[in-house]
C-alpha cells in the first residue's frame, strides 16, 4: 500500500505531462491524416524520438552529476532542481488553463504552414514542431521527476514505476483520442490534474527550502513549529500520502510552513477557480480586507500566546561542580565555577571566573555541544615535600633513578621542583548557554635539581587525578537544556510567525487600498463621462 502511494505523485506527473505531449503530437498527426499527407507522419515521429532521447540523456546526466558531488553540493543541486521543477509546473498549469481551448487551432495552423512549404522543408518543419513540443514537456517531466525522486528518500523504484505507468497511460489515451475512440473533457481533466500537481509542487517547495538549509544557503526561519510524528509516522500509510503528495514533514520548521501555504493557496486557488467565472473587483476588495483582518488577528494571537524566552546563560547546579556562563560564548567562554584539584582531592571555597577556548564540538548527553578547554594552575603540589630521598625518587620514577643520577646513600635527599596543571573541559549547549558537563584533569610533574648531572625531570607524573560532574547532574542539565531549547524554538517560531502574519496583513491592506482607490477613480471617470455626455439645454430653456 505504501509503495502504491509513493507511486501516485510521479504517476500524476507522467500522466499529465505525457498526455500534453501526446495531445500535441496527436493533433498534428490527425490534421495530417485528414489532409491526406500521411507521408509527413514519419517526420513527426522522428522529431518525437529525438526529443525523447535528448530528455533521457539530460536526466541521466543530471543524476550522474548529482551522485558525484559532495553532500553539501548535492543538497545545493537538489535545491536548484526543486526550484526549476516548481517554476515549470507553475508555468505549465497556468499556461494550459489559459490556452487549452485554442491549443488545437494554433497547432493545426502551424501544421498547415509547415505542410504548405512542401518537400524537404515541410518535413524538417514537422520534425522541429514535434521535437520542440515533446522536448518542452519531456524536459519539464525530467526535472519534475528528479525533484520528486529526491523527495521520496529511497523510494526511487516506486517513484520511477509510477512515472512509467503514467507516461504509458498518457500515450494510450493520446492514441485513443487520435483514433477517436476516447472522449475526455480535457478542461476538467487538466484542472483536476493541475490541482494534484499544485499539491505536489507545494511539497517540492518544502523540500527545496529544506535542502537549501542543508546546503548552507538558507538559515532564516529554522525554528520548529509543531510535532507531527503522530500524523506522519515513518512507514505508515498516512506518511506515504501526506509526505509524498503534500510535502508534510514530521517536524516542519517555520520557513517550510510559510513556503507551503504561500505557494499552495494562491496557485491552487487560481487553478481550481472555474474558467468562466470572473472575479469582480468588489470580491477582491472583500477578500483582501478579510485576509488583512485574519493577518492582524493572527499577529495578535501569536504575540499574546508566545511563551517568554528562557533565561540566558542558566546556571547548572551540581554541588561543587556548579557552573554558569558569564556572557555570550564564542571562540572563548567565561565559566564561573569552583576550582577542583582532583590529584589532591580538594576543591576551592568560592566560585571563580575561568576563560576557556573553544576546541571543537561533540555530541554530549544526546545534544550537540561546543567543547571548551582551559589549562589552569593545579592545587595538589602545594602540600608536597620540597625534598625527597633518592629512595622516594626511585619509587616515584618506576622503581629506578632517572638516567645519569647516582647515589651511594639511598636516604640522602635531593631538591624537587613541581609543575602542577589542571585542564578544565566544559561542554556547553550553544543556543541556551547551559553548561552540560565539567571535567577536571590534573597532572603533577616533578623535576630534580642540584644533582651531579644538573636538572633532571622524572619520567612519569608523580600524581594525577580526574574529577567530573556526577552523571545524574549532567543528565539533569541536558534535560533542562532540551526544555529550554523547546521553549526557545516555540518562542522564536511564534515570534517569526507573528512577524510573517503582520507582513501579510500589511500587504493585504496595501493591496486592498490600491483596489479601493482604482475603483473610486473608475467611478469618478464614469461620473465625469455621464456629465460630459448629458444633452445641452435648449435656448428656450436657457432663457
Amino acid at each position: 500500500m505504501d509503495g502504491t502511494l509513493a507511486m501516485l505523485p510521479t504517476f500524476v506527473i507522467g500522466l499529465r505531462e505525457g498526455l500534453e505531449a501526446s495531445l500535441i503530437v496527436g493533433i498534428i498527426a490527425a490534421f495530417l491524416s485528414r489532409q491526406g499527407r500521411r507521408d509527413l507522419l514519419r517526420w513527426v515521429y522522428l522529431g518525437v524520438g529525438l526529443a525523447v532521447l535528448l530528455c533521457i540523456g539530460v536526466g541521466a546526466t543530471l543524476e550522474a552529476v548529482s551522485a558525484d558531488l559532495p553532500q553539501r553540493q548535492q543538497e545545493g543541486l537538489e535545491t536548484v532542481v526543486g526550484v526549476l521543477a516548481v517554476g515549470m509546473v507553475t508555468y505549465m498549469v497556468v499556461w494550459m488553463k489559459q490556452h487549452s481551448r485554442e491549443l488545437k487551432r494554433q497547432l493545426e495552423g502551424l501544421a498547415a504552414e509547415a505542410m504548405g512549404e512542401g518537400g524537404g522543408r515541410g518535413g524538417r518543419a514537422m520534425v522541429v514542431m514535434a521535437f520542440l513540443a515533446v522536448l518542452r514537456e519531456g524536459f519539464e517531466t525530467v526535472v519534475f521527476l528528479l525533484a520528486a525522486f529526491n523527495e521520496n528518500n529511497g523510494g526511487t523504484a516506486e517513484a520511477a514505476g509510477g512515472a512509467v505507468a503514467g507516461i504509458l497511460l498518457a500515450v494510450l489515451l493520446g492514441y485513443g483520442i487520435y483514433r477517436g475512440g476516447v472522449k475526455l473533457n480535457l478542461s476538467k481533466f487538466f484542472r483536476g490534474t493541475g490541482i494534484v500537481l499544485v499539491l505536489v509542487a507545494a511539497g517540492l517547495v518544502v523540500t527545496a527550502l529544506h535542502t537549501a538549509h542543508e546546503a548552507g544557503w538558507l538559515d532564516a526561519g529554522q525554528s520548529s513549529t509543531v510535532d507531527l510524528t503522530w500524523l506522519v509516522s515513518p512507514g505508515s500509510v498516512q506518511s506515504a500520502l501526506l509526505t509524498g503528495m503534500l510535502g508534510v514533514q514530521e517536524h516542519p520548521v517555520l520557513i517550510e510552513v510559510i513556503g507551503w501555504f504561500a505557494y499552495l493557496v494562491p496557485v491552487g486557488a487560481f487553478v481550481a477557480w472555474p474558467p468562466n467565472r470572473p472575479v469582480s473587483r468588489r470580491a477582491l476588495i472583500k477578500g483582501g480586507s478579510a485576509l488583512a483582518g485574519l493577518g492582524v488577528l493572527a499577529t495578535a494571537l501569536l504575540v499574546a500566546f508566545a511563551p517568554s524566552a528562557p533565561a540566558a546563560d542558566p546556571a547548572t547546579s551540581a554541588g561543587s561542580f556548579s557552573a554558569q556562563l558569564a556572557g555570550t560564548p564564542g571562540q572563548t567562554a567565561v565559566v564561573r565555577t569552583i576550582a577542583q584539584s582532583p590529584a589532591g582531592g580538594t576543591s576551592g571555597s568560592a566560585a571563580t571566573s575561568i576563560t576557556l577556548h573553544r576546541s571543537g564540538s561533540a555530541q554530549h548527553a544526546g545534544l550537540a555541544a561546543d567543547v571548551y578547554t582551559a589549562t589552569v594552575p593545579g592545587g595538589a603540589s602545594a602540600s608536597r615535600p620540597a625534598q625527597l630521598t633518592f629512595e622516594q625518587v626511585a619509587a616515584l620514577n618506576g622503581g629506578r633513578l632517572p638516567l645519569g643520577v647516582r647515589t651511594t646513600d639511598a636516604n640522602a635527599t635531593v631538591q624537587v621542583h613541581y609543575t602542577d596543571s589542571s585542564v578544565l573541559t566544559a561542554w556547553v549547549e550553544p543556543r541556551t548557554g547551559r553548561v552540560l558537563d565539567l571535567r577536571w584533569t590534573e597532572s603533577v610533574l616533578a623535576t630534580l635539581t642540584g644533582t651531579q648531572v644538573g636538572t633532571v625531570p622524572l619520567d612519569s607524573p608523580v600524581a594525577t587525578g580526574t574529577a567530573a560532574m556526577p552523571a545524574a547532574d549532567s543528565a539533569a542539565a541536558a534535560s533542562a537544556a532540551r526544555a529550554d531549547l523547546t521553549a526557545l524554538d516555540r518562542h522564536s517560531g511564534l515570534a517569526e510567525g507573528a512577524e510573517a502574519a503582520g507582513t501579510l496583513a500589511v500587504l493585504a491592506l496595501l493591496g486592498t487600498a490600491a483596489l479601493v482607490l482604482t475603483e473610486r477613480r473608475k467611478r469618478e471617470r464614469v461620473a465625469v463621462t455621464h456629465v460630459t455626455r448629458a444633452p445641452a439645454a435648449s435656448t428656450a430653456d436657457q432663457v
